[in-house]
């Protein structure tokens, strides 16, 4: 009975483990599938489309590299120029990439 539990307790563990590097990596990509186009794969917003709507880089941004998560996901929901995708995405899809801006951010 106790080595049954102490094997639950370990597939609990691990379960719990690989589930924040997945989040992580699902960051990443729905970064890259939404928000790159805009600010660029690298934060640096250096895409055509950035330029054009003025996009603020990420990269290196103190202010973003600073918020709570929750903030830059309240920040996020309530950019206008967000409306068109925003919509279309889970609130963990949200978190995952604002969770990633804020990586990118605290990097130049």
């Amino acid at each position: 009975m106790r080595t049954g539990m102490l094997v639950l307790l370990a597939a609990v563990a691990v379960t719990a483990t690989v589930g924040s590097v997945a989040v992580a990596a699902d960051g990443a990509a729905v970064f890259k599938a939404q928000c790159a186009k805009c600010h660029g794969e690298t934060g640096q917003a250096d895409t055509a489309p950035g330029k054009a709507l003025k996009t603020p880089a990420l990269a290196g941004d103190a202010k973003v590299a600073g918020m709570a998560l929750p903030d830059i996901v309240a920040a996020v929901k309530a950019n206008k120029k967000h409306e068109s995708f925003i919509k279309k995405l889970s609130d963990d899809d949200i978190s995952a990439a604002a969770g990633y801006a804020k990586d990118l951010a605290s990097k130049k």
